[in-house]
């Protein structure tokens, strides 16, 4: 049986998040309020046969994979094709939110480059696994993996289609023709309501 859905979160909020750092691929753990939100997820996906938990290996979502991870007894799997997207080093830990489609100067690889690496990523993990599988990365990761499930390249626009809040959920159903059946559900939403 191929991998049927994937369940695509952001980790969860961190220091840098709070302060509109960008983190690169420096160390920031998450916050109280990141691993609570993390946990709501792992509490929603607790009832789902999750076959495997995949991560980019930067130590926010290794923390965040770590927790969802935990409730189907299940060791992370981290795959350098799901880090976050390589930001000039002059940009790293300082103030000041970067993202690849609104300021691609600031970035070691084009948002072309970021698109096909996640492709390989989804291959990678298609071809590792079987069932349901959760996958944790950062939000321009996330967003070309959705845009490419929705079939919306962004390269020749400046803004983002999709892009995932920190400790936010996104479905997508992998069995006959892509398709996305839920997109950023977090517990704020709930909150709101």
């Amino acid at each position: 049986m191929p991998v049927e859905h994937l369940f695509l979160v952001r980790h969860g909020e961190t220091e840098a998040n709070e302060k509109g750092i960008e983190a690169g691929p420096l160390d920031f753990h998450l916050t109280k309020k990141g691993r609570r939100d993390v946990r709501f997820i792992a509490r929603m996906l607790s009832k789902v046969k999750v076959r495997a938990v995949y991560s980019s290996p930067v130590p926010r979502a290794v923390e965040t994979a770590g927790i969802l991870a935990k409730s189907h007894d299940l060791k992370v799997k981290t795959l350098e094709e799901l880090t976050e997207a390589k930001i000039k080093p002059e940009f790293v830990g300082k103030k000041g939110r970067h993202h690849i489609l609104e300021s691609p100067e600031d970035y070691l690889e084009t948002n072309d480059e970021l698109y096909t690496r996640t492709s390989k990523a989804i291959e990678i993990i298609r071809r590792q696994n079987d069932g349901k599988v959760i996958v944790v990365s950062h939000g321009d990761v996330l967003s070309a993996m959705l845009e490419a499930v929705i079939e919306s390249r962004t390269t020749t626009r400046d803004y983002y289609v999709l892009h995932p809040e920190p400790a936010s959920l996104s479905v997508v159903d992998l069995r006959d023709r892509p398709f996305l059946v839920l997109y950023n559900y977090r517990r704020k939403m709930l909150a709101d309501l």
